[in-house]
């Protein structure tokens, strides 16, 4: 085995204390590298008067107290006393997102002396924040922090060229597609319910993910095929709203609303869908999508550039907040057996080739090692 190394994880929130794809990719990236022998730690908010301490997953997570939040962040002063003490302890210092405070005070540690600290972009704007204060966040702060880093981690070529035009250094930003756990989200016979066309939706409930466009589309849906079904899993702010609007549809009966659901029950729900949809204005890349293309099951997302190469041949990309395309694009899968079949076994072997998992997990790691050898 490789010389293992102390890698301190910084990010807002984690899996399973919140659920969505940054805190599942956190927590999933931290199980991996305890597994292979690194020791790990990860510095996250408190979020439900959890245990300050605990150990999980062969990795060690020390939660923060926070004094508010804003735009479903964590400001915090006892994380800048933890780092103040812990910036030189380990070999890398790995923070999630420019958007995060956390990963500003990383940036802060990183100028006045600290170990070689990496940033993972999951996506240059919040979809919890509005407009405005994205592009002037952006343009300040953000881009200040990412100028701190010693490497950024992106997923596309796209996103590398949006991250360049900002002013960064291109030799410190690397491409490490996101992946998904090939092993656990396949494509095995699950029998679909033969009453209905179900439809699936997984994510957090703000601003910015469409969700209100996904619903008015699927009140379209359901006057061409009656017996179809609308499965939305998660939670977040914006849920009430998103209970009001479909009752004002008066298309409840044809939805279900879960709340989050355990990592490893999702490949099943997958399965007995007929269509994903990700309506977002907009993401990086979601570990949902490529959760559900990773079970063979057809996609719907919005036409955002970085996703268009990823969704070819597994799905339909349709311009965002359009509900009428949306629902003519729902309404083509479904009814389609075969071309949904078609596109379901063609996007599974797209993830097996390209987003691996386990070849994120590894790449991430040569590129803690070359940083660190560069520092030494």
């Amino acid at each position: 085995m490789d010389e293992c190394m102390k890698i301190l994880r910084v990010v807002g929130d984690i899996y399973p204390d919140v659920v969505g794809g940054l805190e599942i990719h956190a927590h999933e990236l931290s199980k991996m590298q305890a597994n292979l022998g690194h020791t790990v730690m990860v510095f996250t908010s408190n979020t439900n008067n959890l245990p300050t301490e605990e150990a999980k997953d062969g990795y060690k997570i020390i939660r923060y107290s926070r004094i508010v939040k804003l735009f479903g962040n964590s400001i915090s002063l006892d994380l800048f006393t933890r780092l103040m003490k812990n910036r030189h302890t380990y070999d890398v210092i790995h923070a999630h997102s420019h958007l995060f405070m956390s990963t500003n005070v990383c940036a802060f540690m990183r100028l006045i002396g600290s170990s070689p600290f990496i940033i993972t972009n999951h996506g240059l704007m919040s979809a919890s924040a509005p407009v405005w204060f994205n592009t002037l966040y952006l343009k300040t702060i953000g881009r200040w922090t990412l100028n701190r880093s010693d490497q950024i981690i992106c997923y596309t070529d796209i996103e590398k060229e949006r991250i360049e035009k900002l002013g960064i250094d291109p030799t410190k930003i690397s491409v490490i597609h996101n992946g998904v756990d090939t092993t656990l989200f396949v494509p095995v016979s699950a029998k679909k319910p033969k009453d209905r066309k179900q439809i699936i939706w997984v994510g957090r409930y703000v601003q910015g993910k469409g969700v209100e466009y996904l619903i008015e589309a699927f009140s379209q849906v359901l006057k061409k095929i009656p017996n179809a079904h609308l499965t939305l899993v998660g939670d977040g702010p914006e849920k009430t709203e998103i209970e009001e609007k479909i009752q004002n549809l008066q298309i409840q009966s044809s939805v279900t609303l879960l709340d989050d659901v355990d990592n490893a029950d999702l490949p099943r729900m997958y399965i007995q869908s007929n269509v994903f949809v990700l309506p977002s204005l907009m993401e990086g890349v979601p570990r949902t999508l490529l959760e559900a293309i990773a079970c063979g099951t057809p996609v719907i997302t919005t036409n955002l550039p970085h996703l268009r190469n990823i969704v070819d041949g597994a799905g339909f990309v349709v311009p965002p907040q359009n509900p009428q395309v949306l629902s003519e694009a729902i309404i083509t899968i479904l009814e389609n057996s075969s071309l949904a079949e078609k596109m379901g076994q063609s996007g599974r072997t797209k993830i097996e080739l390209w987003y691996s998992w386990q070849d994120t997990v590894k790449k991430t790691l040569e590129l803690y090692k070359s940083v660190i050898g560069d520092r030494a």
